[in-house]
């Protein structure tokens, strides 16, 4: 099949229609926009076809002089964009295309990449949906015992729910209580973290709400990302006093109360780890995957870098 794929570098690229093939895209992520991508990645590039019809945005950066493709902290999916689902096919030959510019990458592609890869090989990451199309009753009805319980609980031990909260607040309550869990988090990727939620609280698209005790003391707080056709459980933070109260539990509950009926969905960003993924099927989600690929070419000893 012959295709022109073009090279773009991150110099060269109108952000303002960036932005624009980005919300014309069938499969369309705010991860893909120049806001997400300016903050996590400033050196990114990308691989066009006919004027925006489909495009993947390359995370680039440089070690010991390579450069390399990698997948930056707090952005879930990129990969292949379209406006046209017949595009989709074009998965393989735009991984070939970025094969012969970086000898490594370690990247995650979106969803609806992951049915023509293939025989590339990749590693299948969970997601979990939740569709509100419906009122929050019928909703409701599919959150299990174990979830409706500590939502009951919660709100017996009196846990009150606070509109808004300050984007460096939330990030640094994150990293007290939960920072160690997570060591490859940077405190240059905080501050990145900081900048996204602050520059979305000022564009309307991240809503941020907390839960307090009796004292007005916050135990945890939910970041929601709006989406275009979804809205994104994006990032949060608990501490011990707020998982004593089930706080977590009550904060989803509250934003799928917020969302019910409106036709979007609630996407849970994911985890490949067992009980995170337990807290989010609780609510009725439904597991659905996207591939992480990783090419290495590079020579001996290179090819040992991670």
């Amino acid at each position: 099949m012959s295709l022109s794929i073009n090279h773009l570098t991150n110099d060269t690229i109108k952000r303002s229609e960036w932005d624009e093939w980005v919300r014309n895209a069938r499969n369309r992520r705010m991860y893909a926009s120049s806001l997400f991508l300016d903050i996590f990645c400033p050196r990114w590039e990308a691989l066009v076809i006919e004027d925006g019809k489909a495009f993947m945005p390359l995370t680039r950066n440089r070690k010991f002089s390579i450069s390399y493709l990698y997948q930056p902290i707090f952005v879930q999916q990129l990969g292949l964009f379209f406006r046209d689902p017949g595009f989709a096919e074009y998965v393989p030959l735009f991984i070939e295309k970025l094969s012969t510019l970086y000898s490594f990458a370690d990247i995650a592609m979106n969803e609806m990449n992951i049915d023509h890869c293939g025989s590339i090989q990749y590693t299948e990451m969970n997601n979990f949906l939740l569709p509100l199309d419906k009122p929050y009753e019928s909703v409701a009805k599919q959150f299990n015992s174990n979830t409706r319980r500590n939502i009951i609980k919660s709100k017996r031990l009196g846990t009150i729910l606070v509109p808004g909260f300050n984007a460096g607040d939330v990030v640094r309550l994150f990293s007290r209580h939960q920072g160690k869990l997570y060591p490859n988090i940077r405190r240059k990727n905080y501050k990145m973290l900081v900048s996204l939620l602050e520059r979305g609280m000022e564009e309307g698209v991240v809503e941020i709400k907390s839960a307090c005790t009796h004292d007005r003391t916050v135990i945890a707080c939910v970041c929601i990302l709006k989406d275009y056709d979804r809205y994104v459980f994006y990032f949060s933070a608990n501490t011990p006093e707020g998982r004593e109260h089930g706080a977590m539990f009550l904060l989803v509950d509250s934003f799928i109360r917020q969302f019910s009926g409106t036709g979007m969905i609630l996407d849970f960003n994911g985890s490949m780890n067992p009980n995170i993924a337990r807290f989010y099927s609780g609510f009725g989600a439904q597991k659905t995957s996207y591939p992480r690929l990783r090419i290495n070419t590079l020579p001996y000893p290179f090819k040992l870098f991670r």
